[in-house]
């Protein structure tokens, strides 16, 4: 099992645009065995994918150069035990959804780059307690709505 982490920049995108890209991509992801979370905060994607590693790595050769964001930069990638979002071709998170604890991931997504190598114990999006928190607050999003 592979999973990648990476952030990009998006373009001005309406909601019905955003959700086009969901409906897209949990098609092509149930399709290919692709898992994984979607985060959108103040036009930053960020979005932790995992499968097979030709998969995910295809995959994340088209994701690169679709033109609906730029500046896309991988923030990690490499072999894992088992899944993180076993259940969800691609779930999402975003300041849309109302949710206090979505404070603590805008909190994470928010800075600089998502990464300081001084602060390697905080949560950011290349660790596993941070997607952690997403799979948690995404299932209580999922039991409530």
């Amino acid at each position: 099992m592979y999973n990648l982490v990476y952030k990009s920049i998006a373009k001005t995108l309406s909601a019905s645009q955003i959700n086009e890209i969901l409906v897209k991509s949990r098609d092509f992801n149930s399709k290919h065995d692709i898992t994984g979370c979607l985060i959108y905060h103040e036009g930053v994607f960020i979005q932790y994918l995992e499968g097979g590693a030709k998969d995910v790595l295809d995959l994340f050769e088209r994701i690169k150069v679709d033109d609906r964001h730029y500046e896309v930069k991988l923030l990690s990638n490499g072999n894992i035990y088992s899944r993180e979002f076993d259940t969800w071709s691609m779930a999402f998170l975003s300041e849309e959804i109302p949710n206090e604890a979505f404070e603590y991931i805008k909190l994470m997504v928010s800075s600089d780059d998502g990464v300081d190598e001084d602060m390697s114990v905080i949560p950011n999006p290349t660790t596993k307690k941070f997607w952690l928190a997403a799979k948690n607050l995404v299932n209580r999003l999922k039991y409530k709505t």
